[in-house]
């Protein structure tokens, strides 16, 4: 029988949602697994890097035929227009979901020009 950890070796990246707004930039990870406490957010610049680790906890006592889920480090980065009010960014983690809300700067997210 093949390796059962063979499955699971490969490199585990999360999937990436970006929406926008009129006022934010909304960006949710999926991470299932993971505890906020192994999830790093970070700011560079205009860059937005979500970082961590999903470790397997392997159990003695148990034979693992196939794993299929991925685990080790990752790290994903999202490059923001300069619009943007990094003072403001918040994250919230919620059943496997990181959403990390980025808040436009009102004086530079434009406005609406009605036609009369």
């Amino acid at each position: 029988m093949e390796d059962a950890f063979s499955w699971g070796s490969g490199r585990f990246v999360p999937e990436l949602n970006v929406y926008e707004t009129e006022k934010a930039f909304e960006v949710t990870l999926a991470l299932p697994g993971i505890s906020k406490d192994d999830i790093d957010i970070s700011m560079e610049g205009h860059t937005l890097r979500i970082s961590g680790e999903r470790t397997f906890e392997e159990d003695e006592g148990r034979k693992y035929h196939r794993v299929e889920s991925r685990f080790g480090k990752f790290e994903r980065s999202l490059p923001l227009p300069d619009i943007i009010d990094e003072d403001n960014i918040t994250a919230n983690y919620e059943n496997g979901v990181l959403t990390v809300r980025v808040p436009k700067l009102k004086e530079k997210a434009g406005r609406r020009i009605e036609v009369h």
